[in-house]
């Protein structure tokens, strides 16, 4: 049986998108919504939380790392089918990746140069860096529970967009909690634990996605 054949067999015998989509919210929201309450009885939500969200530079964290959840979920969900790889479209995660890039140039030109260290490295370096991958556990599982449910022909990528649309979920989740406002601060550490999410996930997926 030739490959394009067993493509086409598969793409007609497993769960049809609408079906996907809904057991996505079913595993997805509730993992999310533990991940808030966690964050909320753990580190708690900071003080002028109300204030951060009125000011761009503060909400650009939320929207950048929630933007990248989305885009890559919605990757996640054609990667579930046999076809993905040829129909999934790269386009809206490098738009967030510019986007980021071009806050992170920004904050670096309009931060004195005697205060950018310390804009970066901030005061929670590593409290972002355990926390983000910890609140992924849960989003990064169910949408691997998905990916299980769906016919995957390219698990390594699989397994990697399920670890970039669960932790920058959980990134956003995150950033309720963080007071650190540089972008200086949040694209370098919130990105490296991303990607280190990601990382994990695509080794992860590699092997529990595999026929």
């Amino acid at each position: 049986m030739k490959t394009d054949e067993l493509i086409r067999l598969l793409a007609a015998d497993t769960l049809r998108q609408p079906a996907l989509q809904r057991t996505l919210m079913l595993a997805l929201l509730p993992a999310l919504a533990l991940a808030v309450l966690t964050l909320w009885f753990g580190l708690g939500f900071r003080a002028d939380l109300l204030t951060a969200l009125a000011t761009p530079v503060s909400v650009a964290r939320i929207l950048l790392a929630g933007a990248l959840g989305i885009a890559a979920t919605r990757l996640a969900l054609l990667l579930a089918r046999p076809e993905g790889p040829q129909t999934a479209r790269l386009w809206p995660l490098g738009a967030v990746a510019v986007a980021a890039l071009g806050v992170l140039l920004w904050a670096f030109v309009t931060t004195p140069s005697d205060a950018r260290q310390m804009a970066t490295v901030g005061k929670t370096m590593a409290t972002c860096l355990v926390t983000i991958p910890l609140l992924s556990i849960l989003p990064v599982a169910a949408l691997h529970y998905i990916l299980q449910r769906g016919a995957v022909t390219a698990p390594l990528r699989a397994g990697f967009v399920a670890g970039l649309a669960g932790s920058g979920l959980a990134a956003a989740i995150y950033a309720l909690h963080c007071t650190e406002d540089s972008p200086l601060f949040y694209v370098t550490w919130y990105g490296l634990a991303i990607m280190g999410v990601a990382l994990v996930s695509a080794v992860i997926g590699a092997r529990s996605l595999r026929w």
